[in-house]
This record gives structure tokens, C-alpha cells and sequence, in this order.
């Protein structure tokens, strides 16, 4: 860290000197090589920027080695584990140790980095540096992205809808349609635990695969409560109110359809403790007949990880309840993080931008998720193929590959356009079927000061009455009033001021 000081400043100081000869020359060029005299190029800029990593890779590779060859900038990624980015941020804000730029994973935080003059606004520096970034993100530079009507922060954006994944091959051996009412997807996941679909003569098939992971395997239950009208982990607006999903109108229908199903054994018994991996290997296993995961999963990166022979078909759906309603969450990707922000601290902020703005670029994109075209895939007839031994993830991590290409992340980028037509027509089905909720990009106060309070409650009386064998209504009576009065009515009634002021047209 010291050293890289040490050769930034000494490298000012070599600008410095030759400025000073230049001027005793009278300035002119000219003349001083007559004399033979001849100036070095400055030192490129050494600017370090925070991410944050899903598997370990060497730091100097093929791929950040090339991000300093097209930038001209001495760029050092500093990597941490996704689960420790935002303490190591805090490391490094308390020590007075700021990196150029970062990736802050915590949106409550955006406000107080502006408050305490840690970060930068980047309007100016976007017009100057920025023109990638705001051909691709400019239309979602807004929510909490600004403070002030000024840009302090530029979201990942990455997102993809969620779609309920169906076995195709195991509705047409057990002779039945792809389920699009509640009551034709009870029947299927009936069929699918009880008769034998993989046909090993074993009772071994769960219906449906969930897992609830500590709240962030919500999305494997989209599908239940959206068919009831209940945006699951986001608010809806109800009789003038912006009312949590655990109190929502529909709520407990979809609890006590999935109460039904974990009593029947028609999903998974371990949802409420497994984890996300293991979930996923019942379904590379074979063992589950719907799944309800972004597309980008289920039907394209994990094509290698279906252990049976043929692979397993699957159909995606939407589920519609009584009420004609069913779908999954829109996407905001205006507020889909980790954000981007360039420290006050910085001293070459042009540098970093421009670092930004090339890795978002088609060419940087290209890069950083695939490699170098000609040594690590090539390209023929826009058909893509993987240069051995680089179709290895592991391979083509260590040359940086993956590495870097959720930093600035591309909308719409070249993994997305390599995207096959099952996985594609699974993204357009959940884009045009998204439910209505009343999303927050502000947060509640009582939220900043008792999250987990009340995220542990909501989780209390999502889990508590799945697996409950009695009264439900009078269970849920008594949690939701625990809610309200560990502060949900006082989020209620911030939640609904939030909005109203956010959606001024709505009130």
C-alpha cells in the first residue's frame, strides 16, 4: 500500500523536475533536442478500486492486465468475499485507508458516505469519461443512485425475472399439461412426488424445490404468493396504506396452499434449513419435478450439471390463482446493487471513470466475462466456442475470466445475447408477467433502526405457519401482532409517506 504511494508521488515529482528544465529552456521543445535531450512519459495513474469476489483467482491475470493495456490506467482490484465486502469497506473507512472506488453492497449507506464527504458526485465526470456508462445505464442512474438531484452512485443493475420451471419430460410420461392454475399445479406436484416420474421404481421425487436460506431464498416462492396477488419481500399498497407482505390480503391463502403441500410432502421438508447449493443438487439430480429460479440457471448454466442421460425438458409457466393473478416480481434494476462509488479521497477520479466506462463498453464486457478473443473463445460466424482448456470455469478464472465482469456488469451484455431460445423465452415470460406491488427505494427509519427485529419476525411467521399443524388464523393473529408492535406499524405508516412522495401521481 505504501509503496504504491511512494511511486505515484515520486512519479509527480519527476513531472515536476522535467517541467522545471523545460522552462529554463525557454519552453521550447525544439530546442532541447538539439541538445539531445529527451522527456519520459509520465507514469500511468495507480488507482485501486474495492469489488467483490465469488471464487478465488490470481490477482495479476491475462484479463486485468489487458484492462491497464486499453486504459492506460495502473488499476489494482482489491478483492474480498461478496459475504465480507461491506466490513471490509468499513475496515478501510475507519483506518482512513479509501480506496479510488468501491463497491458498496449496503444501499442504507449511500446517504451517509454523501453526508460524511466520502464519495463523490459523478455528473461531470460521466459527461467526460462516462459515455458507455450512460449509453447502457443512464435510464436507471435514478432512485437511490442521487441525493440531491446528483449522481453519487451507479448500480450493478444485473437482475433477471424468476420463472417456475416445470420437467416437460415428466408431465408427458405421467400424461399431463403444463399446470397454469393453482389447482392444475397442486394436481402436478401430486403426480410428481407419488408417481414415480424418473421411474426407479423408488417413492424419492419432491414435487416442488424450495429453500428459504435466511430470506434469500424467497425467490424459490415467488410463484406461490403471486398467485395470490402478494409480491413477495416488498410492499403493496392496500386501501391507502403500504402495507408488508406478511400482512397482505392473499397472504395466508398462499401459506395455507404451501402448509397443504409441506403436510402432503409435496416440497421439499428441508426448506427451512438447507442451503441454497444442496437445494440446487436435488434438482441437477434429478430429484425435483418444479423449480422456481432465473432462467439463466435453470435451462442454461446448469445444462452441465443435470446428471441424467437425456437431459432433463423442462417447460416454464406462469401459475394463476383464484383471482386471475399469478407471475413474479418486477425488476428494478435502478436499485439492484452493489453501487459503485469514486472515493473523495481519489486523486486521479478521471482515471477511475475511465477505467469504469471501458469496462462496461461492449469490447470491456466482452472481456471480462469471456477473456481474450483468439486465446481464451473464439468468435465464427457469430457462433461463440470456448478455447480449451478455457470452457473449464476454473481455467478461465485463472486468467481472470468471471472475474470482473459484475463490476460495472452491461446490461443486456454478451452473456445475455449468448443466452439459448428455452432460457430466453423463460426471461420474456417472467418480463411480461409481473405482478403490482409498491416498491421503496427510500427505506423506512424504523427500518435503519430495527431491521433485523422485524425482518426476524416476518421470517417467523413465514416459516412458524408453513410448517404449523394448528390454527393458522389464530397463529397468524398472534405474529402479526408482535409485527405491528415491534415497530410494522410505524413501518407501515413511514413506508406509506415514502411512497406517496416518491410516486406523487399515485396519491
Amino acid at each position: 500500500m505504501v509503496k504504491l504511494k511512494k511511486t505515484v508521488t515520486l512519479s509527480l515529482i519527476s513531472v515536476m523536475m522535467l517541467s522545471t528544465v523545460a522552462c529554463s529552456v525557454g519552453g521550447n521543445t525544439k530546442e532541447g533536442n538539439k541538445t539531445g535531450e529527451t522527456s519520459k512519459p509520465a507514469a500511468p495513474a495507480t488507482v485501486r478500486i474495492l469489488i467483490d469476489k465469488t471464487t478465488n483467482f490470481p490477482e495479476d491475470n491475462a484479463v486485468v492486465q489487458e484492462i491497464r493495456k486499453k486504459t492506460g490506467v495502473n488499476v489494482q482490484f482489491l478483492t474480498v468475499d461478496t459475504a465480507d465486502l461491506e466490513t471490509k469497506l468499513n475496515t478501510m473507512i475507519a483506518s482512513n485507508d479509501m480506496p479510488d472506488a468501491f463497491l458498496n453492497p449496503n444501499k442504507a449507506k449511500i446517504k451517509d458516505l454523501v453526508r460524511n464527504q466520502a464519495i463523490i458526485p459523478m455528473d461531470d465526470l460521466l459527461k467526460t469519461n462516462g459515455k458507455n456508462i450512460l449509453d447502457n445505464k443512464g435510464s436507471i442512474l435514478k432512485g437511490a443512485t442521487q441525493v440531491d438531484g446528483k449522481v453519487y452512485a451507479i448500480p450493478r443493475g444485473w437482475g433477471f425475472g424468476s420463472a417456475l420451471a416445470i420437467r416437460k419430460d415428466w408431465l408427458d410420461k405421467l400424461k399431463l399439461p403444463v399446470p397454469k392454475t393453482i389447482d392444475e399445479y397442486y394436481t402436478v406436484l401430486k403426480a410428481f412426488a407419488n408417481q414415480d416420474p424418473d421411474g426407479n421404481g423408488q417413492k424419492d421425487t419432491l414435487g416442488v424445490g424450495a429453500y428459504f436460506g435466511g430470506g434469500s431464498g424467497y425467490q424459490t416462492f415467488i410463484h406461490f404468493f403471486a398467485a395470490y396477488g402478494v409480491p413477495i419481500g416488498r410492499g403493496k399498497m392496500v386501501d391507502g396504506k403500504v402495507l408488508p407482505w406478511v400482512l397482505q390480503p392473499g397472504f395466508m391463502d398462499a401459506i395455507k396452499f404451501l402448509n397443504k403441500l409441506n403436510k402432503e410432502g409435496l416440497m421439499d421438508p428441508e426448506f427451512a434449513t438447507i442451503s441454497n447449493l444442496k437445494e440446487f443438487e436435488k434438482l441437477w439430480n434429478g430429484k425435483m419435478g418444479a423449480f422456481d429460479f432465473t432462467p439463466n440457471g435453470t435451462t442454461q448454466n446448469w445444462l452441465t450439471r443435470y446428471v441424467e442421460n437425456p437431459k432433463p425438458e423442462f417447460a416454464y409457466t406462469v401459475i394463476k390463482g383464484p383471482n386471475n393473478q399469478g407471475g413474479t416480481l418486477n425488476l428494478y434494476l435502478e436499485d439492484s446493487g452493489p453501487w459503485m462509488h469514486i472515493s473523495k479521497s481519489s486523486k486521479h477520479p478521471a482515471e477511475v471513470m475511465k477505467v469504469l466506462d471501458f469496462m462496461i463498453s461492449d469490447e470491456g464486457d466482452k472481456l471480462t466475462w469471456a477473456g481474450i478473443e483468439g486465446k481464451h473463445y473464439n468468435m465464427e460466424n457469430g457462433k461463440f466456442s470456448w478455447i480449451k482448456p478455457y470452457d473449464d470455469a476454473t481455467s478461465l478464472r485463472n486468467e481472470g475470466g468471471f472475474a470482473y465482469n459484475g463490476v460495472m456488469n452491461r446490461i443486456n451484455g454478451f452473456s445475455v445475447q449468448l443466452l439459448n431460445d428455452k432460457t430466453k423465452a423463460g426471461l420474456k415470460l417472467a418480463a411480461d408477467n409481473v405482478i403490482e406491488d409498491a416498491y421503496l427505494y427510500d427505506i423506512p427509519a424504523v427500518e435503519l433502526e430495527k431491521k433485523k427485529i422485524l425482518e426476524d419476525i416476518m421470517n417467523e411467521i413465514f416459516i412458524s405457519l408453513i410448517v404449523s399443524k394448528g390454527d393458522l388464523d389464530k397463529e397468524y393473529e398472534s405474529l402479526k401482532k408482535k409485527y405491528l408492535d415491534a415497530g410494522g406499524q410505524k413501518w407501515i405508516e413511514q413506508a406509506t409517506e415514502i411512497y406517496k412522495k416518491e410516486h406523487p401521481e399515485k396519491k
